[in-house]
């Protein structure tokens, strides 16, 4: 079984090759419709959206997750990508203007999102922090993420030194 996603920048790599997959493998795009939570990626004109099952695991191909989906759990790889992801808010402008992307992206396979007043499907956008890291700057991030991953693992206490010490 692969690794949860550790990196912001694995969790995009994933949207962009699913996307990229898609038309090569209509068994991957039969799944569609099934997912509970699509990540979206505002790269360039369009957003390309990915399902949690896929995005959230490190190096995952078209082939591996066709052949293991059944083992996969998307609870495991929200929890993992919820550091980067935050939810829109259901009836917002923003949700509203990317379910109608997300629906048109998903007619282009058949596929519709979700439906029903208890299974609207959820759209998880980037949390401000983070959009900058997705633009196009020189910044490296990557210490600054790996001291935020083991901070996440100390216990409360010694998380309250460390930002004391800051």
């Amino acid at each position: 079984m692969p690794n949860l996603v550790t990196r912001l920048d694995s969790a995009l790599d994933a949207i962009r090759a699913l996307n990229e997959n898609l038309h090569q493998h209509p068994e991957l795009a039969d799944r569609l419709g099934q997912a509970h939570a699509f990540y979206v990626l505002e790269d360039g004109d369009k957003p390309l959206f990915g399902f949690s099952k896929f995005v959230g695991y490190e190096g995952l191909t078209a082939e591996g997750y066709l052949r293991d989906y059944k083992s996969l759990d998307g609870r495991n790889t929200e929890h993992a990508l919820s550091k980067w992801f935050e939810e829109l808010r259901f009836g917002t402008p923003a949700y509203e203007e990317l379910f109608e992307q997300l629906t048109d992206w998903l007619s282009e396979f058949g596929k519709r999102p979700r439906g029903g007043d208890s299974q609207k499907v959820r759209l998880m956008v980037l949390r401000p922090e983070y959009r900058e890291t997705n633009s196009q700057t020189d910044e490296d991030r990557r210490l600054l993420e790996l001291m935020l991953a083991v901070a996440d693992l100390l216990p409360a206490k010694q998380r309250l030194e460390l930002r004391a010490a800051l």
